[in-house]
């Protein structure tokens, strides 16, 4: 089972968007995937079901209110997690110690036969939740241009330094055309060589639609810029990560 953590520290750069179509078209290809939510906006959690959702949640897990975490059906292949209380449970989970990071990890091992991905959406904080999701998977960034966003890129290097861990894939956003994006892009090819995608996801209404659709874009518009870039990215990402094709 593979697990892969979506990182940005800023808000409002497309990791919701990002882990909301990657789910999709793994699921769509006949993976098994789970969406974990661990934002206490739960964007992703509305996205696929419409609705915030009223059961347990993987905080209930964590902190043993409950002894099995069961997830939302999106569809047979598509299950959902979300964060319940988050910003409470946070700070229960605090209290239980330096080791409290590891408990997502230790609870995503109980169900690694179930599913053959788990995609974790994150806040834009390095909050206990988001460090969890940084020690329990392969971390992405989601990138847009300029040096603030590079600053805060190197800001989750530092924190995946703590636990032996480096970033394993940028994902590049373009909100624009500009110098900006090109020397951003540049920096990044020369010094993360081998870890940016080489998709670059371009602004395209498309994708901001379809997210008010709670539809993926390859749903709302197939044949969009959206829907391009996010199948070019994802079948990186299956090759990336080793996941082989399983249609039907």
């Amino acid at each position: 089972m593979k697990i892969i953590s979506i990182i940005n520290n800023k808000g409002g750069v497309g990791k919701t968007t990002t882990a909301f179509n990657l789910a999709h078209y793994l699921a769509n290809n006949g993976r098994r995937v789970l969406v974990v939510d661990l934002d206490s906006q739960k964007n992703l959690t509305t996205n696929l079901t419409k609705e915030l959702i009223d059961k347990p949640s993987i905080g209930d897990y964590l902190l043993e209110r409950i002894e099995y975490c069961h997830p939302t059906i999106i569809n047979s292949n598509l299950h959902l997690i979300s964060s319940g209380n988050t910003e409470e449970d946070i700070t229960l989970l605090s209290e239980e110690g330096t080791n409290a990071h590891k408990k997502l990890d230790e609870f995503l091992k109980t169900i690694e036969a179930v599913y053959d991905v788990v995609i974790i959406d994150t806040a834009p904080s390095f909050n206990l939740y988001t460090r969890s999701a940084m020690h329990a998977g392969r971390v992405y960034c989601v990138l847009n241009a300029g040096q603030n966003e590079i600053k805060g890129m190197k800001a989750t290097e530092i924190v995946l330094s703590k636990y032996n861990k480096k970033l394993e894939g940028i994902i590049l956003i373009k909100k624009d055309i500009s110098k900006l994006f090109e020397s951003t892009k540049d920096y990044l090819q020369k010094q993360y060589q081998k870890t940016i995608f080489n998709t670059v996801i371009r602004k395209n209404i498309a994708l901001a639609e379809s997210i008010f659709e709670n539809k993926s874009v390859f749903e709302y518009s197939p044949r969009s810029n959206g829907a391009k870039d996010y199948k070019a990215l994802s079948e990186e990402i299956i090759e990336r990560e080793g996941l082989q094709w399983k249609n039907g």
